[in-house]
């Protein structure tokens, strides 16, 4: 049988979504260390580079250079994967 629309996302982008209604319906931006991992990897492959810290913060390389909690960690991979997104459904 072949296989027809898109594959399952994975990771990160599977996620995502339910990390950005639990923000928006609980008002509080909570993230279990498992998702502050899948942020983390998709980050690493859309190239910003991030560096736990002793304190239990992040070292961000690249354009958003600075040091963040887990929760603006997975901010900031939200903001791409919506960016990506915006940018795929307008193509």
């Amino acid at each position: 049988m072949g296989m027809t629309g898109t594959l399952p996302a994975e990771g990160f982008e599977a996620i995502a979504d339910t990390i950005m209604y639990r923000w928006s319906a609980e008002r509080d931006v909570w993230v279990s260390p498992s998702e502050v991992e899948q942020a983390r990897l998709y980050l690493a492959r859309v190239g910003v580079a991030t560096l736990a810290l002793p304190d239990g913060r992040y070292a961000i390389d690249g354009d958003r250079a600075g040091v963040c909690g887990v929760a603006r960690l997975v901010f900031l991979g939200l903001r791409h994967l919506r960016a990506t997104r915006r940018t795929a459904s307008q193509d």
